[in-house]
């Protein structure tokens, strides 16, 4: 059985209900051991606290958890960020020739925080965007990328060629930092492939064709 990392930012809310709770057990605390109780002036500075703290978990689930510092030993989540360029091998069998299709080149544009992740892969026909995912480190170390997304062709293909569909995938993640990740995938249409996201990028790009022509210039 693997191990899952789920990440929740927490709220300002949450925030100060836990540093709230903590001075409470606090004094508590002295309070039973018979020691002097502060005045409530003590709880004055409470809102200053608390707008500092939001600030730095904000900053922290922003960047910092990134930084190789905290690898490791605070933080067991591996960084994806950027534009991966993507091979697919579909199993699809075009039903004209009755032959499979050649490899797809794709870019994924992968945007990761502490407590989030977004993934958009774009082919020259589609995009699909990430809707479900989790993050699963397994027993050997390894980490895992498991997903559930929305594929919507170009509006000129639909009921053409391709119709939006439904699809789930599962990806080993290589390499510290990563260099690459592979694996499968499937759709409600009954095809599935291999997948494999390599040759990282850390701009990120919204269309196919400005990242093909980056990649192919040799951008970074």
């Amino acid at each position: 059985m693997g191990l899952y990392w789920v990440y929740v930012m927490p709220t300002r809310l949450h925030i100060s209900s836990f540093i709230g709770l903590t001075i409470a057990v606090w004094l508590l605390a002295l309070w039973a051991q018979g020691m002097p109780v502060l005045s409530l002036a003590f709880v004055k500075p409470f809102s200053i606290v608390v707008g500092v703290i939001s600030l730095v978990v904000f900053l922290f689930n922003k960047y910092a958890w990134a930084w190789p510092i905290f690898r490791g030993w605070y933080v067991n989540r591996p960084d994806i960020r950027g534009t991966w360029k993507v091979e697919i091998r579909s199993s699809w069998i075009d039903p004209k020739t009755g032959k499979g299709i050649e490899p797809i080149v794709a870019y994924a544009a992968v945007r990761q925080s502490l407590s989030s992740l977004s993934l958009r892969l774009m082919t020259p026909e589609s995009r699909s965007k990430l809707i479900a995912h989790s993050i699963e480190q397994e027993e050997d170390g390894l980490f895992r990328l498991a997903g559930i997304y929305r594929n919507e062709p170009r509006i000129e293909l639909q009921g053409v060629r391709s119709d939006i569909h439904h699809g789930a995938f599962s990806l080993e993640i290589h390499g510290q930092p990563v260099e690459s990740l592979e694996g499968h995938y499937w759709t409600d249409r009954e095809t599935k492939g291999a997948m494999r996201l390599h040759d990282r990028r850390s701009k990120f790009y919204e269309t196919y064709e400005k990242a093909n022509q980056a990649f192919v210039a040799g951008g970074t």
